[in-house]
């Protein structure tokens, strides 16, 4: 396969320019702006190794060209008649892991395109989600039950007992809060307290410091609407400071997202490096043999089907860097899938720290887990990027939640908002600069 270059004044006319050279089966790889032009890459099988592509893709039949054979019943065009049961029945064999298997439901068959493939798998996971997190809601209960008298019996200073109210309405799992209600105890003042609990936080927060990717195959992973995107496009700009923007690379792996290859291609043109397009794992093989010699290549996965789309580029780049990407107030469903899908991390990186309010699942699961922050991110554009970013910056949004203000009376402090004032003067008296 060989790569081609077309320029022209627009889109629209080297897409043309592309379908009368090449023919209309063309493979577009790549669409950005260079020097106010369009460029397109395109990938055109060599006449001498015609057969061998051929073959070569019979091979490589990609997983979700099976899945959508596998979902075509659930994709049938007259769905007006399928019945909730039906539904239900339908998803319980697409569950099942053979693929040869017959239907075992009535349902009436029908063509499934990738975008209804991936619709119906989101829904599924999106379903799965909401199963783990009423699981760990009846577990959260059970053990409030249980430690409900214990926390009674605890004689905390009158000071601090507003302090320990607003950590009970807090949005905090309940193993974690019984690990801080235990540090108020021994404190008679706020500020104490406070402190406290800082430290505790801290000390359980601990581990080893890891870097940022820039050099070699790494690849962005985690739920859908976390921003790997956008975290790719920042680790990106990160790495072109130190190499330069024609050593680093970006490829769309399988993300067929309504707008998804359009906003990794605008941001890589305002960055100025290469952006490139993988449908299948022979597509994302060839990239990867064809930019071998780049210093980084950065790979952003889809949200979908996650553990598949890791597994077929490890089984391409067995050295290839993993990443998660969760938002700071992820779930804890969200974030034990993690950790349950056998993916070995090399760090975690998390984004949406500025609209986070509630980090306290994460902050359990960083308690209980090693895995190292490489870097966060507390904005809506590429620039926006917090390198080494440490647990002290999640404690202290935790934390400031719990802040009460000075005119509010303590039977009436909860824990879900304070006013910028009394946020103010929390890290001016807590939570050092």
């Amino acid at each position: 396969m060989q790569l081609k270059r077309i320029l022209a004044r627009d889109t629209r006319t080297a897409t043309d320019k592309a379908i009368a050279l090449y023919g209309s089966d063309v493979l577009i790889i790549s669409n950005h702006l260079v020097n106010g032009q369009t460029e397109l890459v395109v990938a055109l099988d060599l006449p001498e190794a015609e057969t061998a592509a051929t073959a070569s893709a019979v091979r490589a039949v990609s997983l979700l060209d099976v899945a959508s054979k596998k979902l075509a019943p659930a994709a049938a065009t007259k769905t007006d008649s399928v019945s909730f049961r039906e539904s239900l029945v339908q998803a319980e064999w697409d569950a099942s892991p053979s693929f040869e298997a017959e239907p075992k439901s009535n349902l009436k068959t029908g063509t499934a395109n990738p975008q209804d493939a991936r619709d119906y798998l989101r829904g599924r996971e999106i379903v799965d989600l909401v199963r783990d997190e009423l699981a760990l809601i009846r577990r959260e209960f059970r053990l409030n039950q249980q430690t409900t008298g214990w926390q009674s019996g605890l004689s905390l200073a009158p000071a601090v007992q507003a302090l320990a109210r607003a950590l009970g309405e807090a949005s905090i799992p309940q193993e974690l809060r019984a690990l801080l209600m235990d540090s108020l105890k021994d404190h008679t003042t706020p500020a104490k307290a406070m402190q406290a609990l800082k430290a505790q936080l801290t000390h359980a927060l601990d581990r080893p410091a890891v870097t940022l990717p820039t050099a070699g195959v790494h690849l962005l992973a985690g739920p859908s609407g976390a921003g790997k995107t956008l975290m790719t496009a920042r680790l990106a700009r990160h790495a072109e400071a130190l190499h330069g923007a024609h050593d680093i690379a970006v490829i769309s792996y399988q993300d067929v997202r309504a707008g998804a290859w359009s906003q990794t291609q605008m941001l890589a043109s305002q960055l100025g490096i290469d952006s490139f397009r993988a449908g299948d794992a022979a597509t994302l093989a060839l990239l990867l043999n064809e930019l071998s010699q780049r210093k980084l290549v950065l790979i952003d996965t889809p949200g979908v089907q996650m553990n598949a789309r890791v597994a077929e580029v490890l089984l391409i780049h067995a050295d290839c860097g993993c990443h998660a990407v969760v938002p700071a107030d992820a779930s804890s469903a969200t974030l034990a899938k993690l950790i349950d899908s056998g993916i070995v991390w090399h760090s975690l990186l998390v984004s949406k720290v500025d609209e986070s309010s509630q980090p306290w699942p994460l902050l359990h699961f960083l308690s209980n887990h090693l895995l190292g922050l490489a870097g966060a991110s507390d904005g809506v554009s590429a620039v926006d990027l917090i390198q080494d970013f440490p647990v002290q910056k999640l404690v202290a949004l935790g934390l400031a939640q719990l802040q009460p203000t000075s005119s509010q009376p303590a039977e009436k402090i909860t824990s879900g908002f304070v006013d910028q004032r009394a946020l103010r003067q929390f890290h001016l008296n807590v939570v050092p600069a």
